[in-house]
């Protein structure tokens, strides 16, 4: 009887969750629609450098060279944009809502979590803990450079997440396999943005050297194709002749102004991401008294340097704290994760926290389609 009565339990469980996540995919399509294309949208429609409509592969190539020398070194993700802005607005919304679905699964596999509930609570958290979700999940220009750039760098921070969690036998994709994919990937990464792309690079030493060190083991091919491959992509993006020539035109800033937009941006933009990652941290090594494992480490190292590089720019936007953003999620959901529920009671407070993040998620959405 008790058998039967928690089966009928954990089918109810798992139809809520499929139902929520659909409600989810409905009101984040509609919210994709409710945004046309609009501000750069515009501009990146056109050929840049003759500033006549986009005909083909060749215009967006052509662009993205005067891109690179004139105006920033971002070639990739705008590239990628005009190729979206190409589909029409129908289309990009939709291949939108597929990256969306992507970067949350993304997040699921590198933490080896099947679960539905898993899934739901980082499909919301990516909603719910934006700081501005029009501008970087809904406006055309910055999904692009945020949530798609946002997959391929998960793409390439993959295998040295699995090696710094601690899996031995993560070998089921040959060596010489990964160092050829890890190429493109990791050039990409590297590119897509000016404190994503080296903090990449810097994940990806830190996993060559940590496992010579401490693991006693080889550094691979795979490891150095992607230390090299995204030093390249994050050369190209840091170094571009048009970064240059952009900020020529800029107002010049003191260090001390830009520490001060960092740390505003901070307090801002990421508060709801850190008081969730400090909080959970804080159960875990306080309460539970489990250390976190080299993984996990190197989340946060990544977030910060994510968040610190950006010192170094001019202007720190709201929607430029989504990779970091992304980045504690990671954290915080492998905190949160089945094999810690174990072994800790950490199972209610997923669920409780996956109900709460559902309906903010469902509320900004909300807000978006009805232009609240």
């Amino acid at each position: 009887m008790n058998g039967q009565k928690q089966r009928t339990i954990d089918a109810t469980r798992k139809i809520l969750m499929i139902l929520a996540i659909f409600i989810l995919v409905i009101l984040g399509f509609l919210a994709q629609r409710a945004v046309p294309f609009m501000m750069d949208d515009e501009w990146y429609s056109t050929n840049l450098a003759t500033g006549q409509p986009l005909a083909g592969l060749g215009d967006v190539i052509e662009s993205q060279i005067w891109h690179f020398m004139n105006w920033g070194g971002r070639c990739v993700t705008h590239g990628v944009l005009q190729l979206t802005l190409m589909l029409g607005e129908l289309g990009a919304d939709i291949l939108n809502l597929v990256m969306i679905l992507t970067l949350t699964l993304l997040i699921c596999v590198i933490l080896r979590e099947k679960s539905l509930q898993t899934f739901l609570l980082v499909h919301s958290m990516i909603y719910s803990m934006n700081a501005n979700l029009k501008m970087s999940m809904l406006w055309q220009a910055g999904t692009v450079n945020y949530v798609y750039s946002s997959v391929w760098i998960l793409l390439f921070l993959l295998p040295f997440l699995r090696i710094l969690g601690e899996e031995e036998n993560y070998a089921r994709v040959p060596d010489w396999v990964k160092a050829v994919v890890l190429i493109p990937i990791g050039i990409m990464a590297g590119w897509s943005n000016e404190n994503m792309g080296p903090a990449c690079f810097l994940l990806a030493v830190f996993t060559a050297y940590y496992v010579k060190k401490y693991r006693k083991g080889a550094i691979t091919g795979w490891m150095l194709s992607g230390i090299f491959s995204s030093l390249a992509g994050s050369i190209l993006v840091v170094a571009a002749p048009g970064n240059f020539e952009r900020s020529s035109v800029l107002k010049p800033q003191t260090f001390y102004d830009r520490f001060y937009s960092m740390l505003t941006a901070g307090v801002d933009f990421l508060l709801p991401s850190v008081v969730l990652a400090v909080c959970l941290l804080l159960i875990r090594l306080v309460c539970v008294r489990r250390k976190l494992n080299c993984m996990q480490w190197a989340l946060l190292g990544f977030a910060i340097i994510s968040y610190g590089a950006m010192v170094l720019s001019p202007h720190y936007p709201d929607r430029a704290t989504f990779g970091t953003m992304v980045i504690l999620i990671l954290f915080s959901v492998s905190l949160l994760s089945e094999k810690e529920q174990k072994t800790n009671a950490f199972g209610t407070l997923r669920t409780g926290l996956t109900a709460c993040f559902f309906l903010g998620a469902a509320g900004r959405l909300l807000a978006e389609i009805l232009y609240l």
